[in-house]
Order: C-alpha cells, then sequence, then structure tokens
C-alpha cells in the first residue's frame, strides 16, 4: 500500500512539474505564410516619435498620457486576391484601429473584459476601401492613463483569415479558460459562502469563504478593471491583496484543524487598512508604498501557508494537505512569475497564468470538501447502522420485556382464579363433605363415611396441587405425604417414605402436579384394596437414564389390575400425559410400580 502510495506521488510531482515548465516551453502556433509586423512608430502624447519593435512594453508614469499611438506599415502586394485580416495576439489595453483616417474596429464595442489579468487577442478584417497596393499604414491607438500596470503590445501578423485563424483560435482559447477560472471561483466562492450560513462553526468552511470571497472580489476587479466605469475602484481593489496572501495562511492552519490565531486577524485588518490609506492618498509615493506593502504580505502569506501544509502533509500525513500541497506550490510560483511579468512584461509566449492555476486550486479545494463530505456521510451512516443495530437489540429486548410481562400477568390471571378456585372448593365443597362425614359417624353409617372421606381427600389433592410452584413436585409430595399419613395409621398399613434422592423436577403445573398424585394414589389404593397390603414404600431415585423415578411397593397379593375399575387404565393415560413411564412388576411378596418422570414436565390442564 506505501508503494503504491509513493508511486502516487511521484506521478503527481511529475504532472506539477509538467504544469509549471509549461509557459516556458508551449508558445502556441505561429501564423504559417503570414507577414510578421514588428516594427513599428511610437507617439505618446508631445514626445517625438519613436521607432519601436514589437512587443513593446509602456511603463506607468507621472507623464503618461491617456492613450498612446503605434503607426505601423502594411505592404500590400498587388496580387494579394483574397480579403486581408490583422492579427493582434496579446494587448491588454482597449485599442482602435484605422486606416486612412477611418476607424474600422473598437475593442472597446466588441469584449466585455478588460483588465491586467486579460488580454484582448483580436483578428480583424481590414477594409478594403482603404486599402491599396503597395505600403498601407495602420494605426493602432491604445489606452494608457495613468494605471499601476504597464501596456503591453506583441508582435502583429498580417495575411489569410486561413493563414491566421488557426493562431487566433489557440490564443481566444488561452484567454478563455482565464474566463473559465473565473466562474469556477464565483460558483466555488458562492457555494463556500452558503455554506459558512450553514456551518458558521467549521472553521476550515469559514476562512474558506472568507479567502474565496477575497479571492473572487480581486479577480472580478482584474478581469474587469480598466472599464471606465471600474477604472477608479481598482487600486482600492488591490488593497485586498495582502488579505489573500495572510488569509491562504490562515486556511493552512485550518486545515490541519488549528484554528488561525488572533494576531493573523488583526494583521489581516491593519494590512488591508494601511493599503486602502495609501490609495485613499493617491501620490505616487504612496501607491508604491501601497504595491510594495500588499505584495510584501501576499508573498509572506503565501510561503507560509506552503510550510504550513508541507508539514501537514509530510510530517502528519494529513490527507488533506496533501491535496493542497501541490497547487498551493504551484498558485505560488505562477503568482510570481505573474508578479514579474506585470513589472517588467517580458517577451514571454503567454502573459498572466495565474488564473490558469486557479483552476487547479479550485479543483483542490473541492476534492478536500468532496473528500471531507464523503466522509461525513461515511461517518453518518457508521452511526445510522450502529443506531439502527442498536434499536434493533432494545426493540428485541422490549418484545422480550412485553412477552414476559404477559406471561407474568397471565400468570397472575391464573394465580388468582386458582386461589379464588382453592378458596371456593376449601369453603363450600369442602365444607360439606366434612359436614356429611361427621354426620355418618353419628348415624354409624360406615360406607357413607367411607365415601365422604375419599371425596374429602380428593378434593383437597386437586385444592393443594392448585397452590404449587414450577419446581414445588417436592411440596406436592410432601402434602399428599401427610395426608396419608393419617389413613394408612387408621388402617394399620405401615408406610416407609423416601424422597430424599429424588432429582430436580421443573416444569410443575397444577395439571401436572394432580397427575402424578393421582397416579400414586391410585396405585396405594390398589394395594390396600386388592392386596391387601400390610406395608407400603414410596422412595424416588435417579434412574439409569437420567429420569427421576417414584417407586411404590407393598408387600400384598401382586395384581396387575382393580376388580371391575379403570385405574390401571386411568394411570397409563395420566403418564402418557406427562410423557412419563409406568412399570409394573410383581414381586416374590407384593407389587411394584415405578413411575419415570422426566425432568422437565410438559403442561398438562387441570
Amino acid at each position: 500500500m506505501r508503494r503504491f502510495a509513493l508511486l502516487g506521488w511521484a506521478v503527481l510531482m511529475l504532472a506539477l512539474m509538467a504544469i509549471a515548465a509549461a509557459p516556458y516551453v508551449l508558445s502556441g502556433p505561429e501564423p504559417a505564410g503570414a507577414t510578421v509586423l514588428d516594427r513599428a512608430t511610437f507617439l505618446s502624447g508631445n514626445s517625438p516619435a519613436e521607432e519601436v519593435s514589437l512587443p513593446h512594453v509602456i511603463y506607468p508614469g507621472s507623464g503618461t498620457p491617456a492613450s498612446v499611438r503605434y503607426l505601423v506599415d502594411i505592404d500590400l502586394p498587388a496580387a494579394f486576391g483574397e480579403a486581408p485580416y490583422l492579427l493582434v495576439p496579446l494587448l491588454n489595453r482597449r485599442v482602435s484601429l484605422e486606416i486612412a483616417g477611418e476607424t474600422f474596429y473598437d475593442s472597446g464595442l466588441h469584449t466585455l473584459w478588460a483588465g491586467p489579468m486579460i488580454n484582448t487577442t483580436t483578428l480583424v478584417r481590414l477594409p478594403s476601401r482603404g486599402l491599396a497596393p503597395g505600403r498601407n499604414r495602420l494605426t493602432l491607438t491604445i489606452e494608457a492613463g495613468r494605471f499601476i500596470f504597464p501596456v503591453y503590445l506583441s508582435r502583429l501578423y498580417f495575411g489569410t483569415d486561413a493563414q491566421l485563424a488557426p493562431s487566433f483560435k489557440w490564443w481566444s482559447f488561452v484567454e478563455q479558460m482565464k474566463i473559465m477560472s473565473l466562474a469556477a471561483q464565483v460558483l466555488l466562492a458562492a457555494g463556500l459562502i452558503l455554506a459558512f450560513f450553514f456551518r458558521p462553526h467549521d472553521i476550515l468552511i469559514s476562512w474558506l469563504a472568507a479567502l474565496e470571497a477575497v479571492s473572487t472580489t480581486v479577480a472580478i476587479a482584474m478581469f474587469t478593471g480598466f472599464h471606465p466605469g471600474l477604472r477608479a475602484v481598482l487600486p482600492y481593489v488591490v488593497a485586498l491583496v495582502p488579505a489573500y496572501g495572510l488569509l491562504c495562511a490562515a486556511v493552512a492552519l485550518a486545515l490541519l484543524g488549528r484554528r488561525p490565531p488572533r494576531v493573523l486577524q488583526l494583521l489581516i485588518i491593519a494590512t488591508v487598512c494601511f493599503v486602502l490609506v495609501c490609495a485613499v492618498v493617491g501620490t505616487p509615493f504612496s501607491r508604491m508604498i501601497g504595491v510594495m506593502v500588499s505584495l510584501f504580505f501576499l508573498g509572506v502569506g503565501l510561503v507560509a501557508a506552503i510550510v504550513v501544509i508541507g508539514w501537514g502533509a509530510l510530517r502528519q500525513g494529513n490527507i488533506d494537505a496533501r491535496f493542497m500541497l501541490g497547487p498551493a506550490v504551484l498558485l505560488t510560483l505562477f503568482l510570481a512569475r505573474d508578479g514579474y511579468i506585470a513589472a517588467t512584461l517580458p517577451d514571454y509566449p503567454f502573459n498572466m497564468l495565474s488564473s490558469h492555476i486557479g483552476l487547479v486550486y479550485v479543483a483542490a479545494i473541492v476534492a478536500v470538501l468532496m473528500r471531507r463530505m464523503a466522509s461525513s456521510f461515511e461517518q453518518l451512516d457508521r452511526s445510522n447502522e450502529t443506531l439502527a443495530q442498536r434499536l434493533a437489540e432494545r426493540e428485541a429486548e422490549l418484545a422480550v420485556l412485553a412477552r414476559q410481562e404477559q406471561v407474568e400477568a397471565s400468570r397472575l390471571v391464573r394465580e388468582q382464579e386458582r386461589q379464588r378456585l382453592t378458596h371456593d372448593l376449601h369453603d363450600g365443597l369442602s365444607g360439606h363433605l366434612v359436614s356429611i362425614i361427621a354426620m355418618s359417624e353419628r348415624a354409624e353409617s360406615k360406607p357413607i363415611e367411607t365415601a365422604a372421606r375419599e371425596a374429602l381427600n380428593d378434593l383437597r389433592l386437586v385444592i393443594y396441587s392448585l397452590d404449587l410452584g414450577t419446581s414445588d413436585l417436592p411440596l406436592a409430595l410432601a402434602n399428599f405425604r401427610e395426608r396419608l399419613i393419617p389413613q394408612l395409621q387408621r388402617l394399620g398399613v405401615e408406610l416407609d417414605w423416601s424422597m430424599a434422592n429424588l432429582p430436580e423436577v421443573s416444569g410443575v403445573t397444577p395439571g401436572n402436579a394432580l397427575a402424578v398424585l393421582r397416579i400414586l394414589q391410585e396405585a396405594i389404593t390398589n394395594a390396600l384394596r386388592h392386596g391387601p397390603a400390610r406395608r407400603i414404600a414410596i422412595r424416588g431415585s435417579a434412574s439409569d437414564d437420567g429420569m427421576a423415578a417414584i417407586a411404590i411397593e407393598n408387600d400384598g397379593r401382586p395384581t396387575m389390575t382393580g376388580s371391575g375399575g379403570h385405574g390401571l387404565n386411568n394411570m397409563r393415560r395420566r403418564a402418557e400425559q406427562l410423557q412419563a413411564g409406568l412399570h409394573f412388576e410383581a414381586l416374590d411378596q407384593g407389587m411394584r410400580v415405578t413411575l419415570l418422570l422426566p425432568l422437565c414436565l410438559p403442561d398438562v390442564g387441570t
């Protein structure tokens, strides 16, 4: 992964080096077959005429007139059959062209852009009525005035439309790229200012919005500042130039997540105010001081921005800093180059090019913002996934709690109903049976007394089974034992009871507890009726297959059925309901009934 990162950096550096070298390598197509006009007579105010070579530069000064003129001779061949055209590749001022005293072209009427950062590329057809075979004089009247930027006129080319069109298209494309860069910058500034109103606390958005607002204002002035209505504003807009450099340093700090210091904010305000004062004073000296201060702080801010971004990219590994390092270096180099050209205007194939690099810088800013937005969306997606997962977990927990609450509510309802039924049976039917037993004893009616006692015991068995918990089988068996002992004692039958080794059985409900007790009751009843047994042993233990075993042994006669009844069938039916095993075994002296219960009983209705 690191190898791919290094390869990407190498490719990026080569691309940036190629962009930096392009202005010195690419020169654009020369008009093939066209006549080069590189000599002119220069007329400036009351100064004497001067022969100059093209390209020519006029440096600003106190004596610079409002306009200057260039007289260029054109030799038209007698056999020149096609319509003649004139190409002016680069001119950074308004120009009017005339032949034989007739003006046939005025750039101020054909173009919107007129400023220090834009050049006029002109391809114009020469008027046929003003031309004659032989030497013709072309007069170029160029607006000069007291601007801080020099006037520049490139070589001129004379020829046919076919000869000059390729070069005209090339130079027009170069200048149109500057306008595209300005449009992209305006859109980015509008977007950042809008984003600032939505996210005023975002440090990077705030400083980028301020930087692009200043940069766009300066750029618009540089593209339109030579228009008559905007000339007076141009010196004051230049006062924002030092703010641009210092804002670049502030953006570099914000890019690394650092809040720009208060001193930097005060310095931006102070430099702008100082340069504005110099512009208001308006003397050549004050303007020169203002320009020097502007260029100084512009350079300091840009260099500081490169240092901060480079430190973040190379030492901290900041992704945003890596995006911005190359464009920041290129923008600084091209601004320095344009400053040098604005001051000296050497014979370079291109003029101002920092606006072209502005496209790269704008693209880098957009890439940083898009990366941050994508990162924010990714974090938002992860947060949404986490929240959705937690919500699902909470919903599952709530569903479990709701089911538990529903089960508990149902249990409480059943418990209340069991309690009501228990009280009704105990206070109602049980009382009537006790009364029957008492009257039978007084009337000495033994059959009626016996039947009433059996009915009372069975009723108590039902009542006790209604008040059991899920693990209360030992309690049910203990209650059964307490009721069984008095009955067997009256009959003179010995009881051997042991449930210490019975495993724990869960899932006990009133229904299956009653089924277990009825099986035990039926086994004991059979032992007493058909034995007749004198000793009964009831023991609990764990079977070999891990079930809970309850064995009922008696020493009576081994019999497998009750006389004329359905006791054994009822026992088997109840055992099947409990998913239990029921075994009958005849002994040498007596009978053994073994009930094998699962460790978790199924729910059996009462």
